[in-house]
């Protein structure tokens, strides 16, 4: 039977290779006068950073530039680049890069309609206004920041990711261009990724999770299975680009509705104690979650393993499931994903303040296996 459920999707999605150019016409259509672009060094360095600029000054939109965005943003980053969007009198955003620059916009969206602290509105629905319109550009095929409600800054007094979620974040244009995916560095395709696996995985695990994110999650599972590999062999291979960018997308949706579980609570301390990027973090942690997992599911498992092309034809179930974490640790072989938490540079003597932080999150409560401060120890320690 069937059970009652709500799915939330606002954000328009314009995907076609060169899309870039149609920033201008973008901004136009949700009434933007004057624009803060939130980027990084690298997508700067890139030339990415022109291919935005070009249609603004097409179009003769007025713009001002903030590239200070680091991996895993701080608190301090999102202030900054608001004292400049208020200094410069701008009244849209559009953020451009990976996830980072993408939850950094969205911060300065919120402070601009909303009282400070940005702190206060860690958790679900605490915003009182809308933020500022966003156009989100991802040049990452990972994080589906571009269509979720959700961002996640670094509060680094705390050595904390506060984690903040409203259907009111959600970009007005998600802009996805494969072309943009091209100057992406392997270890960093891999990672990101991995990222969009573990968003779909945990999606269609999840126990409030609801047909409509099923059907997400295992199209991106089966997508990002056959098309991985080929993107980080060549990153000009603007089909897979394609693939994995739309890949990322569904999986946003996907886990914005049906949430994230044990593999993301487990890695915002990661990021927030040893500042690891989150897509490495979830890739090392994520076959130990699902070997964890696997029991408590085992026909998910074998529907996952199905969606990463393993064949599971005249298997039993239990088989089947088996099958799932096999794929998905011989995908990060394949793209040289780290071992473990120990080569990424994180240390033992932090895993009992990080795992109190992952009970604390409550992150780890969608996931289907009942979990303990205890099981997370032993997930960390088996990673490490």
């Amino acid at each position: 039977m069937l059970k009652a459920f709500q799915f939330t999707s606002f954000a328009r999605i314009h995907f076609r290779p060169g899309g870039i150019q149609k920033l201008g016409k973008e901004i136009r259509n949700i009434g933007g006068r004057k624009i803060l672009l939130v980027t990084d060094k690298g997508v700067k360095t890139s030339g990415l950073l022109e291919k935005a600029v070009e249609p603004l000054e097409k179009e003769a939109i007025p713009y001002v530039i903030f590239d200070e965005v680091e991996p895993n943003p701080s608190l301090e980053t999102v202030e900054k680049a608001f004292e400049l969007l208020k200094k410069e009198g701008c009244d849209s955003l559009v953020g451009i890069g990976g996830g980072s620059s993408i939850d950094t916009a969205k911060g300065v969206g919120i402070m601009a309609t909303n009282p400070d602290p940005l702190v206060k509105y860690e958790g679900a629905d605490k915003l009182v206004s809308p933020p500022l319109p966003l156009v989100a550009v991802p040049t990452t095929a990972g994080t589906g920041s571009e269509v979720t409600g959700a961002a996640v800054i670094t509060d680094k007094s705390r050595k904390y990711k506060v984690s903040m979620r409203s259907p009111l974040m959600i970009p007005r244009v998600a802009l996805l261009d494969p072309e943009l995916l091209c100057t992406l560095p392997p270890p960093v395709l891999a990672a990101t990724g991995m990222d969009a696996l573990t968003h779909a995985y945990e999606a269609f695990v999840s126990t409030v999770t609801n047909p409509i994110c099923e059907a997400l999650a295992y199209d991106s599972i089966r997508l990002i299975g056959q098309n991985l590999r080929r993107f980080y062999a060549n990153p000009d291979n603007v089909e897979a680009a394609g693939s994995m960018m739309l890949a990322s997308t569904m999986a946003g949706i996907a886990f914005f509705n049906g949430r994230v579980g044990i593999v993301h609570a487990m890695a915002h301390p990661l990021g927030g104690f040893f500042n690891i990027p989150h897509g490495v973090a979830n890739a090392i942690l994520l076959p130990h979650c699902m070997d964890f997992t696997r029991i408590a599911v085992p026909e998910r498992f074998a529907r996952i393993a199905e969606a990463m092309g393993e064949d599971i034809w005249g298997v039993s179930t239990e088989e089947a499931s088996f099958k799932a974490t096999e794929s998905v640790r011989a995908l990060m072989d394949d793209i040289r994903i780290p071992e473990g938490l120990a080569q990424v540079g994180a240390n033992r003597e932090a895993f009992d303040a990080m795992a109190r932080d992952a009970v604390e999150s409550r992150i780890h409560l969608t996931t289907p296996r009942k979990t303990s401060y205890e099981d997370i120890m032993a997930l960390y320690e088996a990673a490490y």
